[in-house]
């Protein structure tokens, strides 16, 4: 069961190497495999970074499910099944089953989590499933969250808040118990799932967990800020990469694999050893981000690497667009992400002909001004999604650019079925581009970025 447990999280998304899965192993077998100390042995084994926390914790509950199955749970507090469904105790309110919002509150409000997950039991005891699908189970609970008035209960607390009838400390507490309840809900949901389906479909229900996998779009402001972090340290990696490579030479460290091919070419008389030395990379780099509506939060990370490269890099000209393209190359030296996109007098630059991506202009306004700069040495990479609003793509001028630069690189946030639909022109694009990347999360973007940069 370890080890089985041990693949899914390489599934997952987790790094796990067999040392590591040995010393699980060892460790597991020390405590005499403990269903108590289970959960903290394998966490301490097993888990190297805060974003890998959520997927061991949800893996580990519906693989191992030391849960009893709610029948078998007797109530706490008789008061939790009363307060259940209505404040009333009838069990249904005047809009219907469910009970009011009041209700949910004042039953929710500082409990111990245990409490909380004996509500979470009761309230998905009886709801059917009909696959194991995340699909599935976020209808499900969204389901249960009508039944108890959730969303109503959290507007009341939001009025609250904004009318300053609550305090910050107040609202933030209530906050993280919606959370907290929430994620109680869904694990209980995804364990019946796992208890009538199988655990076959174990991998999809905990792909939420993994903020790594997770569409820049989908995420919430708290994982927005994890996958800040998780930037923020490829970006450190990447700017901490040597940019070198190896070349013959006289002096220098031995080159153990030239000496032996000599030493097998020669039979080893006589024997000359051979040498290699570093030189410094000498690739230009060139960056053009399509920082339009549709695409702003992509764009968002994406210009935060964009300032690893300027690190990385000696030889790089950063650009960002809509329908004009301007060069912010000396801005990122000096400024982050966030004071650019509130820089109101560089947005009205690069948006300023018709308010909406156009890559024709672009590439037209670089192959007239820019052409002559690029050369055999230049990288260029393109970020968007090549939605070019019914306009002609101006392939034309792309192939200019392409003809002359040593390769062209682009990254896309659409699903790359969506690329042949609509007004996405990638079909176009695609001859002149060495490689065309879907980039939609920090797995796929933490690739592409250890692949070109």
């Amino acid at each position: 069961m370890l080890v089985d447990f041990v693949r899914l999280l390489r599934e997952a998304g987790l790094s796990v190497t067999t040392m590591e899965a040995a010393d699980a192993l060892k460790a597991a077998e020390l405590t005499e495999f403990d269903p108590v100390l289970l959960r903290g042995v394998l966490e301490t084994t097993l888990v190297k970074s805060m974003w890998e926390r959520p997927v061991f914790t949800a893996l580990f509950d519906l693989y191992f499910d030391l849960t009893p199955p709610v029948e078998q749970v007797k109530p706490k507090q008789e008061a939790l099944t009363i307060k259940g469904a209505t404040a009333d105790g009838s069990g249904r309110s005047s809009a219907g089953a469910g009970g009011d919002a009041d209700g949910l509150l004042e039953m929710i409000d500082n409990q111990p989590a245990a409490v909380l997950e004996e509500l979470a039991r009761q309230v998905t005891a009886e709801m059917p499933l009909d696959n194991a699908q995340p699909e599935e189970i976020s209808n499900k609970l969204r389901q249960v969250q009508v039944g108890l008035r959730w969303f109503e209960a959290v507007n009341k607390v939001e009025r609250r808040y904004v009318t300053e009838q609550m305090k910050e400390s107040a609202f933030q507490k209530w906050q993280k118990i919606f959370a907290q309840l929430e994620a109680l809900i869904r694990r209980e949901l995804e364990r019946k799932a796992v208890r009538q389906f199988g655990r076959q479909h174990i991998i999809k229900l905990v792909e939420f967990a993994n903020i790594r996998r997770r569409e820049f779009d989908c995420l919430t402001a708290a994982e927005i800020t994890a996958v800040e972090q998780e930037i923020t340290k490829l970006a450190k990696k990447l700017a901490e990469r040597p940019g070198i490579r190896l070349r013959h030479a006289k002096r220098g460290k031995v080159d153990i694999r030239r000496t032996f091919q000599e030493v097998v070419r020669t039979g080893g008389c006589p024997l000359r050893l051979k040498y290699r030395d570093k030189v410094k990379s000498k690739v230009d780099l060139w960056l053009f981000c399509d920082v339009s509506n549709s695409v702003e939060r992509f764009s968002r990370f994406m210009l935060q690497l964009v300032q690893a490269a300027h690190r990385r890099y000696a030889n790089i000209r950063s650009f960002v667009f809509v329908d004009e393209a301007v060069e912010v190359t000396d801005w990122f030296k000096n400024q982050d992400v966030n004071a650019f996109f509130q820089a109101r007098h560089l947005r009205d630059r690069f948006n300023r002909r018709v308010g909406l991506s156009r890559y024709d202009l672009v590439f037209e306004q670089i192959a007239r001004h820019e052409l002559p700069a690029i050369t055999a040495r230049t990288k260029v990479i393109i970020l968007g999604d090549g939605r070019n609003n019914w306009h002609p793509g101006g392939s034309e001028e792309l192939a200019k650019i392409t003809e002359r630069a040593q390769a062209v690189y682009w990254l896309n946030p659409l699903p790359e079925s969506d690329w042949l639909e609509g007004d996405c022109l990638m079909k176009e694009y695609q001859p002149y581009c060495r490689q065309l990347f879907e980039c939609r999360n920090l797995e796929q973007l933490t690739d592409v970025a250890n692949r070109i940069l």
